[in-house]
């Protein structure tokens, strides 16, 4: 995949994102910094749905990438970066922003808040992932 298609495909991931946290939990993403508490609240929901009964895991995965996308772009329209797709292990590729010479594996922190420790903040991560980017 070429540079400009994954960054369409994670443009129109993070798209998804905001239609789903407007249909399924009546939340208005914007791509601002403060709606990623919103995000949070809603990865929290996931994860108290995930306590209750385990997501199947298509749809894990699609959950995972699409508001990982949309934590990425917040990220990517305020500081800059990349969409990289890591397949340097093949049993386990995956995709993370990269902005200067640091990456960014945004999906994988939602996944985490999802499956295992509801107390991260994908907010707080993102705010200190912008701190550490810009020293």
């Amino acid at each position: 995949m070429h540079d400009q298609q994954l960054r369409d495909l994670m443009v129109q991931s993070a798209d998804d994102a905001v239609n789903y946290a407007k249909e399924e939990f009546q939340l208005e993403l914007d791509f601002s910094r403060a709606s990623l508490l919103q995000l949070d609240t809603l990865v929290s929901a996931l994860h108290q749905r995930q306590k209750k009964q385990a997501h199947a895991q298509d749809l894990l995965f699609t959950l995972c990438t699409i508001l990982g996308a949309y934590t990425g772009e917040v990220f990517r329209r305020e500081l800059g970066g990349e969409w990289f797709h890591d397949k340097s292990t093949q049993d386990a590729p995956y995709l993370c922003l990269t902005y200067l010479d640091k990456e960014f594996p945004f999906a994988s922190v939602v996944y985490h808040k999802i499956i295992q420790d509801d107390s991260i903040s994908v907010a707080g991560y993102v705010e200190q992932a912008m701190a550490n980017a810009t020293q």
